[in-house]
């Protein structure tokens, strides 16, 4: 045997500690590996640990969720903008609205040939306020508003948009809060096993090798092995 097997997962270690626990809860005061403080302690700390893992899980879960209705959202705000750009690029080829009437949306010719790149959120957002923007001035002057899709329908989607992405971002930060968290109970799982098991070595140790053994394997500890050696793992 070459080193102790932490566990991997979060179940993994809740469960290595339920273990602890059991064996524990099965010896007298004169057979146990921990005190009762430190069992006592250790009790808490799983039901802690267990309650914050299902609230990171949720975490995760929520995020998945906010990120789907925001692609939704961010796909629609992409189709209506650039529709809307298209209609105004016709209109003013038609001589519908007149050119220098760009200016409205801060644009200097029509986009009809080169489409602005709408790939970002940053690109989404800045060209719907500068096209709401424009055709509320532009209507201001006595233009005509443009209609399929009107304006209106553009701010919709772009509303949506924005609240999507509002809540994306409270929710990410939701996940990074309970990831921190996770990480810190990880910590503290990995040295209260590691700490028991070790605890466990030094008192056994002395045993014969099958004894010893089944020692370990009741407070379910794990070993690395090398190359060439039997695999048994207790646990």
């Amino acid at each position: 045997m070459t080193a102790k097997k932490l566990p991997y997962t979060d179940e993994d270690r809740i469960q290595a500690l339920k273990h602890i626990i059991a064996q524990e809860e099965s010896l007298d005061n004169e057979h146990s590996i921990l005190s009762f403080q430190d069992l006592y302690e250790m009790r808490n700390f799983v039901l802690t640990y267990e309650g914050s893992f299902a609230c990171h899980k949720q975490a995760l879960d929520d995020e998945l969720k906010a990120s789907t209705v925001y692609l939704e959202h961010f796909k629609t705000a992409q189709l209506y903008i650039l529709h809307f750009i298209q209609v105004l690029n016709l209109a003013i080829i038609r001589n519908e609205i007149k050119q220098e009437h760009l200016n409205f949306y801060e644009m200097s010719e029509p986009l009809d040939r080169v489409m602005p790149d709408l790939s970002t959120e940053d690109a989404v957002l800045e060209w719907g306020d500068r096209l709401i923007k424009g055709e509320a001035e532009r209507t201001l002057h006595g233009g005509t508003p443009i209609y399929n899709p009107a304006i209106s329908k553009v701010k919709v989607h772009l509303d949506l948009f924005k609240e999507a992405l509002y809540s994306l971002m409270i929710f990410r930060q939701n996940t990074l809060r309970s990831q921190e968290i996770i990480k810190n109970m990880q910590e503290r799982a990995d040295r209260s096993i590691w700490d028991t098991w070790t605890r466990v070595e030094s008192k056994y140790w002395k045993l014969p090798e099958a004894e010893r053994k089944q020692k370990l394997a009741d407070y379910g500890v794990r070993f690395f092995y090398k190359a060439g050696e039997q695999l048994h793992v207790f646990g």
